[in-house]
């Protein structure tokens, strides 16, 4: 199984169009599955960016071809903090036992 590192230039197949996409990425797994790792890419032939999936994949073209290309994206400039303040105000674990200071409440 090949890894592939940002600035790496592969050939693309999704059906009966073929074409070659920049790596920007490194891979990311979300199973446990290798099938269904994806990249974040820039296409060449049509000057789009998106998702090039693992099993896409038909060739590594030109090892480390554009190893400094510049893309920004929202996607990658996410403040997590967002999901920090969801998980305080919204987190609840009951507790099994009581504690002394809920007695007292009674």
């Amino acid at each position: 199984m090949t890894t592939y590192l940002k600035g790496d230039l592969v050939l693309v197949s999704k059906e009966e169009v073929t074409t070659t996409c920049i790596i920007l990425t490194s891979r990311f797994q979300i199973t446990t599955n290798t099938k269904q790792s994806f990249y974040y890419s820039y296409c060449i032939d049509d000057g789009l960016f998106g998702l090039v999936y693992e099993k896409e994949i038909i060739a590594l073209v030109a090892k480390s071809f554009a190893p400094d290309f510049e893309f920004h994206s929202e996607l990658f400039e996410t403040d997590y903090s967002y999901y920090a303040d969801l998980y305080e105000q919204f987190a609840y674990f009951p507790s099994f036992w009581v504690s002394d200071d809920e007695d007292d409440d009674e």
